[in-house]
């Protein structure tokens, strides 16, 4: 232009056709004008994140979302941006997004077109498959399909009394934990073991009772400050169990995203997870009485058990590692079921075990028994007491676990005044379930002796 502009100047035709000859040749002084860039565009709960490719020779990026009647446009020298409702995003809209890359020169063409819904609260709609409205778990361990304790009863389990307190949406909805049916945007409970959460996950209320310390409850963390909306309203699936991978989207590297280098780590991060090292103990609800629960009594079990862990094989989606474990027993009648899964209990601590905890050779004495018995020894009845102990520490499961672990189950003769009169029933579970992992191999069972 400032050829141009000097040659008008002259006021000769001549010169006019010399100089712009003269600017054809000239080498621009500015860089090239940029290439485009390659756009991706996410929505989660109110915001739209867009991340963007860096272009070569490109000093900032002008970006623009249109949807609803609005353009929303910026200019940043960074390759991605997030824009909330305070940056005008609105709920239920369609928007186009698309980026251009800038220098001194111009702007580039621009992006690939992407097209995002924005959805501010989608918990509503997931909540119907979730969990929690679901309760599909309990069912599923004991469907008799699944080798569940159905298959003793055969009481379906719509007709069992404890599904009203595993299936809240068929009770009240979102009413079970909000003080509607239909709450708002924005809503929120007090999602604590004192609030809304304390009513139905009665085992982590057992563990503080029980007198177990965890750091993260030291810390002041609430329930939300590690579970996600989708582990509480669902994400949309329908999950037969939260042990199925997906169902949970907490873990311990969400948080921990690195891991000190010292002998315990270096020797088991790979293979063992770190549930199986990091918690104190699980409770177990030990020996229930299924006939109450079918009568419509209610649960009335045997009691707590505490002081052990134990450990089985795991896959969550990310890999097959040890973790740790609980079971539950039953007896109905004279059919008796153990149960095994993963499971993660809220007793944390940062140095929970020792060797001499899980490996025989420092003084596990399941794993020493095992080797010299051939058995473990997990629930013994003792006539003379007329009371039931139970083993201690790390307690693997092995793999000939069908024979080698050793229940004995009680049976309840009544109830005075709140005090329960147990007696013996038999020696062995007629059947044990495991799902959503396995026995430990003879070669980890090895390791640990």
């Amino acid at each position: 232009m400032k050829c141009l502009r000097f040659a008008v100047a002259l006021g000769a035709v001549g010169a006019l056709a010399a100089v712009l000859g003269a600017c054809d040749d000239e080498t621009p002084s500015g860089p090239p004008v940029p290439g485009a860039t390659t756009l991706a565009v996410s929505t989660n709960a109110d915001t739209v994140s867009l991340v963007w490719t860096r272009v070569t020779g490109a000093t900032a990026y002008r970006f623009e979302l249109t949807g609803g009647g609005a353009l929303l446009a910026d200019a940043t020298t960074d390759t991605a941006a997030t824009l909330t409702p305070a940056d005008g995003i609105e709920d239920g809209v369609t928007y186009t997004a698309a980026v251009y890359a800038l220098n001194e020169s111009g702007e580039s063409g621009a992006s690939n077109e992407v097209t995002v819904l924005t959805d501010f609260f989608p918990w509503d709609e997931n909540f119907v498959t979730a969990l929690h409205a679901t309760g599909q778990g309990m069912e599923t361990f004991y469907d008799e399909a699944n080798g569940g304790f159905e298959r003793f009863t055969a009481v379906p389990y719509a007709d069992l009394a404890c599904k009203s307190c595993h299936e809240p949406a068929s009770t009240g909805g979102c009413a079970s934990c909000h003080d509607t049916d239909a709450p708002g945007l924005g809503a929120t409970v007090d999602a604590s073991l004192g609030g809304v959460c304390g009513p139905c996950h009665s085992r982590q209320n057992a563990e503080v009772a029980q007198g177990y310390s965890d750091v993260h409850r030291t810390a002041g963390f609430g329930c939300m400050d590690c579970h996600s909306m989708e582990d509480v309203h669902g994400d949309g699936t329908a999950y037969a169990s939260m042990l199925e991978p997906g169902a949970l989207k907490v873990d311990c590297v969400s948080c921990h995203t690195s891991i000190a280098s010292n002998a315990y780590h270096n020797t088991h991060a790979a293979t063992v997870d770190c549930s199986a090292c990091h918690m104190q103990s699980v409770i177990s609800c030990n020996n229930c009485h299924f006939e109450a629960e079918i009568s419509g009594q209610g649960k009335i079990a045997y009691g707590q058990f505490k002081n052990w862990v134990f450990l089985m094989n795991y896959d969550d989606g990310t890999g097959s590692k040890v973790y740790g474990a609980n079971y539950q027993s039953l007896e109905y009648g004279d059919h008796t079921l153990v149960a095994f899964a993963p499971y993660y209990a809220h007793t944390i601590a940062r140095n929970a075990v020792t060797c001499a905890s899980c490996h025989g050779t420092y003084g596990n004495q399941n794993v020493n028994d095992y080797f010299a018995n051939g058995s473990i020894d997990v629930v013994t009845w003792d006539a003379g007491t007329e009371t039931l102990s139970h083993a201690t520490d790390r307690v693997p499961i092995p793999p000939d676990y069908l024979t080698a672990m050793n229940f004995d189950f009680v049976t309840l003769d009544s109830v005075v005044a709140g005090t329960k009169y147990w007696s013996f029933l038999k020696a062995g579970a007629d059947t044990i379930q495991i799902l959503y992992g396995s026995a430990l191999t003879a070669a980890q069972m090895q390791k640990l002796q």
